[in-house]
């Protein structure tokens, strides 16, 4: 599948926000390397986030003309993601994606 957009939208440098940036990069090589990513930082372009209507950051959005989807957090919990955004949730050699472990 090629041809889509993940667009990325955060709030500045917090570490969130970077959580979510490296966690969408790992998402961005499960689903399809070339797939088009973009991260905008509402901080400094308030007025795109105003014109998507985007209300929490981190927030991504799935740029599809059938299927358009959002997911706010930090998207760590990568088979979730995946699954919601509608790709399968296995890596490229073909083992399954695990979820990663939250620190207790």
């Amino acid at each position: 599948m090629s041809g889509f957009l993940l667009r990325l939208y955060i709030a500045g440098r917090s570490a969130i926000s970077q959580r979510a940036e490296q966690n969408l990069f790992q998402l961005q090589r499960l689903i399809e390397p070339d797939c088009k990513v973009e991260i905008i930082d509402v901080v400094t372009r308030p007025e795109l986030a105003e014109q998507a209507g985007i209300l929490a950051t981190p927030t991504l959005s799935y740029e599809h003309p059938e299927r358009p989807r959002r997911v706010i957090g930090d998207l760590s919990d990568t088979k979730r993601v995946l699954e919601f955004l509608g790709f399968r949730a296995q890596e490229k050699d073909g083992r399954a994606i695990e979820p990663k472990e939250k620190n207790a």
